[in-house]
């Protein structure tokens, strides 16, 4: 149960399959206020699914980030937990998805 509180309570922790990239949104309050609401209803519409769900080809999983540290750089949100990208308009967030699709 210890084991299970902890990999639940983490994003950075999965318990079932992904995608290839795992896009975390924070939607914490200041990055809500400052577009981050906005950045995961735009990336929920553009992929087709919701917070906890793949792409049907496997490409993404969206989730609901914590903060992240970067109030001021809203909207922010990470790819694979690894990647901070900040500063995100819809043709930002077009760009980044195209990019990765590349990959």
């Amino acid at each position: 149960m210890a084991v299970w509180e902890v990999a639940t309570f983490y994003n950075m922790f999965d318990t079932k399959p992904i995608g290839k990239y795992k896009i975390s949104v924070c939607t914490n309050l200041p990055c809500a206020l400052s577009g981050g609401e906005r950045a995961a209803q735009y990336l929920r519409a553009k992929l087709g699914i919701d917070y906890k769900e793949t792409t049907q080809d496997g490409q993404f999983t969206l989730i609901e980030g914590e903060c992240m540290g970067a109030c001021g750089d809203a909207p922010v949100l990470l790819v694979n937990n690894k990647r901070m990208c900040s500063f995100m308009s819809d043709e930002r967030l077009d760009g980044l998805l195209a990019e990765l699709r590349k990959e």
